[in-house]
């Protein structure tokens, strides 16, 4: 009777020490805690900066803890339609730009956010547009908000080497410098255990990751897994992005959601106050 007792106590003793060991691969200790970092008021605005439909998906977590835990107005800005994807066989090429679209509504209503804007920049080149004009237009929809804080892609490789997030984190920079009322910069980053993974097991980032470049070292985390479910469905609404979704969070799908989390249970951020931005 007691093996009953001890095998599943054993069992779960065994997969919460793998649990931990994978956490603390993929985690980097240290990090400061984005409540400690930055002491958010009740009248702060975000608006996030990015290229394609998905990309919010890397900071969904951290836009869930602003929004539920400090009720602050959130403001998306997406570049481009991202009619260039992958469809995953569920409408055609010719459709994707209007289901693209119809999966960010589903995600603005995840998330609750107050506003969305979709451009009509080309997928794939955003970074052959003229820059001062990409700049202008988020410019203008910076101003219609008045963001105390933006969020959005390094300038230097985009998270892992794709021009239209590259020109995107550009122009959300120099955006950020000029307007009045911004008082920093987030940049979504990864810290290096994440990276060292993502090397080995994505081959987008093996393709296309350039170390010479490099991301930023995050310098604010934001533990996340209080919200996954809500990263979870934010993941899974991107549908015609269903195989991109896997690649870039392997097993996201087959693990059971308490186990994934609780591995990858934080978002990473390089932060600048807007005095720190070039």
């Amino acid at each position: 009777m007691i093996w009953l007792i001890l095998v599943p106590a054993v069992l779960i003793a065994l997969l919460c020490g793998v649990v931990l060991f994978a956490n603390r691969f993929v985690n980097q200790s240290g990090v400061v805690r984005l409540t400690k970092r930055v002491q958010f008021r009740p009248d702060d605005r975000i608006l996030y900066v990015v290229a394609h439909p998905d990309d919010e998906v890397l900071m969904s977590g951290t836009l869930s803890i602003l929004i539920r835990r400090f009720h602050l107005p959130v403001k998306a800005l997406y570049l481009t339609h991202g009619e260039d994807g992958p469809t995953f066989d569920l409408v055609p090429k010719s459709g994707l730009k209007q289901r693209r679209t119809e999966e960010l509504e589903r995600v603005k209503e995840i998330l609750s956010l107050d506003e969305m804007i979709v451009c009509d920049y080309p997928d794939r080149y955003l970074a052959d547009q003229d820059f001062d004009a990409v700049c202008q237009t988020v410019r203008a929809e910076a101003e219609a908000f008045a963001p105390t804080y933006i969020v959005a892609f390094d300038e230097n490789i985009g998270m892992y080497g794709h021009t239209d997030h590259v020109a995107a984190g550009r122009a959300a920079v120099r955006v950020a410098k000029e307007l009045d009322g911004v008082k920093g910069v987030f940049q979504m980053t990864l810290p290096s255990g994440m990276l060292s993974l993502a090397l080995k097991i994505s081959r987008t980032f093996r393709e296309r990751y350039d170390p010479t470049r490099g991301l930023p070292q995050p310098n604010v985390a934001a533990n996340i897994y209080r919200w996954r479910k809500i990263r979870f469905d934010v993941t899974r609404a991107h549908e015609t992005q269903t195989a991109v979704m896997r690649e870039l969070q392997p097993y996201y799908d087959k693990l059971p959601r308490c186990l994934y989390y609780a591995i990858f249970d934080r978002e990473y951020f390089y932060y600048r106050e807007k005095s720190e931005l070039k």
